[in-house]
């Protein structure tokens, strides 16, 4: 009888001190990120037959568990993703919404001061202080495009850089996680694991602030499979995959996330990788990317139409006017718009045939032994065909891309160009002209269609050089059946003698004006799509009237006329779509943003209340096993002086 109330006494100090180890170590993790409070099951121990009954032998200590639950957990470590992801996209919406409204407002205010000039210079069009401000103006306004270009690039590279500084931390954490499986499997039993699974749980949630992450548990193993993204594996038993930025191909600045195991390398989709790599790699890709594309539209459609206007006046030295801002079509610049794999012996150039139908985005061109297609954002095709120069080549949204040079491909061997028409623009555009002489003001051909006009014909001129005697107003005029043409000279209402006053509904005509019996001078051409009795005004102004300024005139209209993606927009509402949209999008992450961090709160609070350590409730139970403990002292008393008893009496 005293034995077995000794082994019951025993049992129960064991089991006290147990629950008072297990409740001081809750206390003390109290304020340990990650830890999971632990709970001791108790259970009775097995009775023993005596006689016609059984009787206990005490209480034993089955397990000491985490407070914890999967789903809560994995929800946590989801929201833990989203948040972090939609903080990321935040603050690099912010930075460039700050951009746009500081520094890209640059180039617009410098755009606009040169209008005004231009505007101050058509009032007095042989002034020469007027004539270097508008150049001044100018130059100023494709220095701000350089370095708002400039700017927008760095902010790229410093993604790149933050992108390269995370996936060190990453790496890190999957060595960590693959520690922690080693650590595991040697455990015989989940038994004395807990403060290793509440570490590897830690790192899962600091992971996922990296990236999405799935975790699932090995059979037969302790350890767990850690995987991020869509399905790459980063972390398998004890052993940890690495993540490394790899250089873009052909794009070699569009660095790419690469899981390297071994020697092998496989691009992560940058669409699904989720938190702030997944935010990172979206702001770059669709946002900077495109912020590119814009300015460079801007810098082509302001640089194009400014050398089209000079090109088509007369300066102040009774000359043609030359280009104010460099080519757009350069051949370096045309060559630069393809970017071709490491290696290619390929030749494509990429000249911008129409401002107005000029698309953002990339375009692929993907080639193979026998045939060569374009693929726009869209994903429509275009098969490259031989034109007239016997060259492959295609007419896609105001381009026109050429192989001068087909790359050396085998049959099977494929090869893809990223074609980028806009991506330099910003970068590229310089000032051409530095004789302020050179401006051309004097405009010798204008044309303005009649509003009761109900044909889309278009009229263009052919000659620059107007002889002086022709410089005066005509109006050009179809018949009824819309087969001949009518030129009336408006100062003497008479009739012009036409070489040939026929007009083609399909292919339009060309004006030439005859100067004798046997010659004359092609003057404009009149494109396909008129109706009958539609009509225009043309204005053409006398080589030799170097101070006129209808061409300054028409240079200061720019800042207004609808010309770029397709008639919607001028130069300046180019800016204003870019201001715009990264407005819209840096409001709409300040709202995800707060929607994700309410339901990060939610999910950290359902943590914490099953798994949260609670003072007062662990400061009980230290009084309620202390106390637990002082009685199964006392039945140790007890049972060693019934022993004692026993004894005496013997």
């Amino acid at each position: 009888m005293a034995v077995d109330l000794m082994q019951i006494g025993v049992s129960g100090l064991r089991t006290s001190q147990k629950q008072l180890d297990v409740a001081s170590h809750n206390i003390t993790n109290v304020n340990t990120p990650g830890y999971s409070r632990q709970v001791v099951e108790q259970k009775t121990d097995n009775a023993q037959w005596n006689g016609n009954n059984y009787y206990g032998t005490g209480a034993y200590i089955d397990n000491v568990s985490r407070a914890y639950d999967q789903f809560a957990a994995r929800e946590l470590t989801l929201s833990t993703t989203q948040l972090e992801e939609a903080n990321v996209k935040q603050q690099h919406l912010a930075m460039l919404d700050d951009f746009t409204s500081k520094s890209a407002v640059n180039s617009v205010n410098s755009m606009n001061d040169f209008y005004h000039s231009v505007r101050s210079l058509a009032d007095n069009p042989s002034d020469l202080g007027s004539r270097q401000t508008v150049l001044e103006h100018a130059n100023q306004a494709a220095v701000n495009l350089n370095n708002s270009h400039e700017t927008l690039t760095n902010i790229r590279t410093d993604v790149n850089q933050q992108l390269s500084v995370s996936l060190e931390r990453v790496n890190a954490l999957g060595q960590e996680l693959a520690a922690v499986n080693t650590s595991l499997q040697q455990q015989s039993s989940s038994d004395g694991s807990n403060d290793l699974f509440d570490q590897q749980r830690t790192l899962i949630n600091e992971l996922a602030k990296y990236t999405q992450v799935t975790v699932l548990a090995d059979k037969g193993s302790l350890a767990n499979t850690v995987i991020i993204g869509s399905g790459d594996t980063l972390v398998s038993g004890v052993t940890a995959s690495q993540l490394k930025l790899i250089d873009g191909d052909p794009d070699i600045a569009n660095k790419q996330i690469a899981l390297i195991n071994g020697n092998n390398s496989k691009p992560i989709k940058s669409d699904t990788i989720g938190g702030s790599l997944g935010a990172m790699l979206t702001v770059r890709d669709d946002v900077i990317d495109k912020s590119l594309d814009q300015l460079g539209q801007m810098a082509i459609g302001f640089a194009s139409q400014m050398n089209d206007l000079q090109q088509q006046g007369v300066d102040l030295n009774g000359q043609q006017g030359q280009a104010l801002f460099n080519d757009i079509n350069s051949t370096e610049a045309m060559s630069q718009r393809a970017l071709k794999p490491f290696g290619s012996s390929s030749d494509i150039s990429v000249k911008i045939d129409d401002i107005n139908q000029l698309k953002l985005g990339d375009y692929q061109l993907v080639s193979d032994a026998t045939s060569h297609t374009l693929i726009d954002q869209q994903g429509n095709e275009t098969v490259l065909t031989a034109n007239t120069k016997g060259k492959l080549a295609a007419k896609v949204d105001g381009l026109e891309i050429t192989i001068n040079t087909p790359p050396t491909l085998m049959a099977g061997e494929t090869e893809t160009t990223i074609i980028q028409p806009l991506r330099r623009g910003a970068a590229d555009i310089s000032l051409a002209m530095t004789d302020p002489r050179g401006l051309a003001g004097h405009r010798q051909f204008t044309a303005i269609a009649a509003e009761s006009n109900l044909g889309s014909a278009t009229i263009a001129q052919v000659s620059t050089a107007v002889p002086d005697n022709f410089g005066r107003n005509y109006q050009v005029k179809f018949n009824d059946k819309l087969d001949q043409i009518t030129v009336t000279d408006l100062k003497t209402n008479t009739n012009v003698e036409l070489a040939d006053n026929k007009y083609s509904s399909e292919n339009g005509a060309t004006i030439a004006i005859k100067t004798s019996d046997t010659t004359s001078i092609p003057v404009m051409t009149l494109s396909a799509g008129a109706k009958a009795n539609d009509s225009f005004e043309i204005e053409l102004g006398a080589q030799n009237s170097q101070g006129g300024n209808g061409n300054f005139l028409a240079m200061q209209q720019v800042q207004h006329q609808k010309t770029m993606a397709d008639g919607k927009s001028s130069v300046i509402d180019v800016f204003e779509g870019l201001a715009t949209d990264v407005g819209m999008l840096k409001k709409n992450a300040d709202k995800l943003s707060e929607v994700n961090q309410l339901d990060f709160d939610s999910a950290s609070e359902r943590v914490s209340n099953l798994s949260g350590v609670n003072l007062d409730e662990e400061a009980a139970n230290l009084m309620k096993f202390q106390q637990s403990y002082m009685a199964s002292s006392r039945i140790m008393s007890v049972a060693k002086e019934t022993f004692d008893t026993l004894m005496r009496a013997v």
